[in-house]
């Protein structure tokens, strides 16, 4: 069986885990703190990073997305690529925008502080490491906003993995709190309550709000 090596509450590990409920392929999830680095499974993800990944032969792969992209090519039904080169690009640029620039800003402060640091380790909120983060959240959710139009999902007018990717984070940023305001971003909420009811990412992100609500107590 497909094995993939990773933590409540990441949005990286819950795109392959949706990734893998959209395909309907079975898979085990291996829990693994990503805030400790064993030698074994720095041997499955050198860069110390979840998720990590083994297919049924024992071979492994590390980053959510060259995951993603091997189950595209081994599970090609339904697809979360298109067909066109063009589109598949832009695929490829959201899960880019949402891994590389939402995520170090809006998760990895965000979150981190109000959820993986005050809830998890006990500590304090750095709220300016906060307010930082939380004024750049307006030129994300505006971006977004002015790409989706009145289209239904980000590219080709259909669910893709730039859907899946975008969601993931605004998914943690909305278990550490902030919302995307429907009146200031009509298309992003409407495109956001779309994907998250979706049954590859709903039973996750119930998942996680429960795991969040345990954390507090």
């Amino acid at each position: 069986m497909l094995k993939v090596y990773g933590a409540p509450l990441s949005p990286f590990v819950r795109k392959v885990r949706a990734a893998l409920a959209e395909k309907q392929v079975q898979y085990e999830l291996v829990p693994s703190n990503p805030f400790e680095k064993s030698p074994e499974f720095l041997k499955r993800s050198p860069l110390g990073r979840i998720p990590a990944f083994e297919d049924e032969q024992g071979r492994g792969l590390a980053d959510s997305t060259v995951i993603v992209e091997y189950l595209e090519e081994r599970f090609p039904i339904p697809a979360l690529f298109p067909k066109d080169p063009y589109d598949r690009a832009r695929v490829r640029w959201f899960d880019e925008y949402a891994d590389g620039g939402m995520g170090p800003s809006l998760t990895g402060r965000i979150f981190f502080q109000r959820v993986i640091g005050a809830k998890l380790m006990r500590k304090e909120p750095d709220e300016k490491v906060i307010a930082t983060a939380l004024a750049e959240l307006p030129s994300y959710l505006a971006y977004l906003e002015r790409e989706l139009g009145a289209s239904e999902y980000l590219v080709g007018n259909t669910f893709t993995l730039a859907d899946l990717s975008v969601a993931c984070q605004l998914i943690n940023l909305h278990l550490a709190g902030v919302d995307v305001d429907a009146g200031t971003y009509p298309a992003l909420a409407r495109w956001l309550a779309r994907v998250t009811s979706r049954p590859s990412l709903k039973p996750l992100i119930e998942q996680d709000r429960r795991f969040v609500q345990k954390l507090g107590g």
